[in-house]
């Protein structure tokens, strides 16, 4: 790896260092299902894996405010930010050990690339837990 890409992947670890939370998800093993593709196998026991990311805000899009019945709302979202060797998929329910909300839904996880290389994972989080 180039010096490029030792900048932005400690940039990164030291992102998540400023703010670490741990989380966990379950992952089932996959099987062929007999027809050339594989797919989980949800009678096998699903392994848990976990890793230290952020959970931050980050802006959906022009920013906006706007004052409704509640109070004012802002167009805001949640997204973890990980490194490249964490292994999170689109849909993963992650369990996270701090704040009000511990269960997100993982989205579509934007791998990072500089230099060719991938360095860190992104993806935008919505609630699971209720």
């Amino acid at each position: 790896m180039g010096a490029l890409w030792d900048s932005h992947y400690d940039g990164t670890a030291e992102l998540i260092e400023l703010n670490p939370v741990q989380i966990t998800w379950l992952r089932y093993p996959m099987k062929d299902n007999g027809r050339g593709n594989l797919i989980p196998d949800t009678a096998a026991q699903p392994k848990e894996n976990t890793a230290w990311v952020r959970i931050s805000r980050q802006k959906g899009g022009v920013h906006g405010a706007t004052v409704a019945s509640t109070g004012l709302t802002t167009n805001q979202t949640m997204f973890v930010l990980a490194l490249h060797d964490v292994d999170l998929k689109a849909d993963d329910i992650i369990t996270a050990n701090a704040g009000t909300i511990r269960k997100w839904k993982v989205g579509p996880v934007d791998d990072l690339y500089v230099e060719g290389e991938c360095y860190a994972k992104q993806a935008p989080l919505v609630r699971a837990d209720g």
